[in-house]
């Protein structure tokens, strides 16, 4: 729904999910925070106005871009960011091994978990510490599955932030696994604004494995700047 900020007027798309009354959100044109009020929102909706786009013809809405949706999260505020993605060429490997460099992982390790519902779950877990100066965020990892011939027998790619207990990945199903990985909750958590010096967990799940497994392995394909905005957000809480 609509949802306009009582400072600057500003007004931006919230996704229903978290249209209940008291959600705290921020406006990123002003940066003013706010109590979502359903009611009050209700009494101040109007239409929208076109925003054109660049090659694209004209945007009937304006995207819920520039609104932040807080959440608790250990006893402060974390924050989603809602944006249009936006395609972009995969780096090179010598642009990624840059971008990744002062990256870490440690306590990564390889284990079966005898699942009730799908079989067999080959599991990868680790955790990414960020060496670098500065806080990053949305570290992703690839892990892959070798025979003894070092020949690959699957690769899949992750976001950080969520470990599975050992009781979920014995009971829970593949569909509610794969939810808990990419939890944005969780994520939000443990795999934003992490300073140097921190640690992003991370697991890789293998459905019904393929025999033959001998190796694997696992790399770092991506990893995100903190906005500045958002650095001094952190900072002001």
């Amino acid at each position: 729904m609509e949802v306009r900020c009582p400072n600057c007027s500003s007004r931006f798309n919230l996704p229903e999910q978290f249209a209940k009354a008291g959600t705290k959100l921020r406006c990123t044109v002003c940066k003013t925070v706010f109590a979502f009020d359903p009611a009050e929102q209700l009494a101040t909706q109007g239409p929208l106005p076109d925003m054109p786009v660049k090659g694209r013809g004209r945007l009937g809405k304006i995207l819920g871009a520039l609104l932040l949706v807080l959440v608790c999260a250990g006893g402060g505020y974390g924050y989603f960011k809602y944006f249009a993605a936006t395609p972009a060429s995969p780096p090179t490997e010598q642009e990624l091994a840059k971008k990744v460099e002062l990256l870490t992982m440690r306590n990564v390790r390889q284990y079966y978990v005898d699942n009730e519902k799908v079989g067999k779950v080959f599991v990868i877990e680790g955790k990414v510490v960020n060496e670098f100066p500065d806080p990053k965020e949305l570290v992703s990892v690839e892990a892959a599955i070798y025979d003894k011939d070092k020949k690959t027998l699957a690769t899949k790619k992750q976001l950080g932030g969520v470990q599975l207990s050992l009781f979920q990945l014995q009971v829970l199903s593949e569909k509610e696994m794969e939810s808990f990985l990419n939890n944005k909750v969780e994520i939000l958590t443990n795999n934003t604004n992490v300073p140097h010096g921190g640690e992003v967990p991370f697991m890789v799940l293998f459905y019904a494995p393929p025999e033959g497994i001998a190796e694997f392995g696992v790399r770092i394909v991506d990893v995100k700047d903190v906005p500045a905005q958002d650095k001094d957000a952190a900072k002001a809480q």
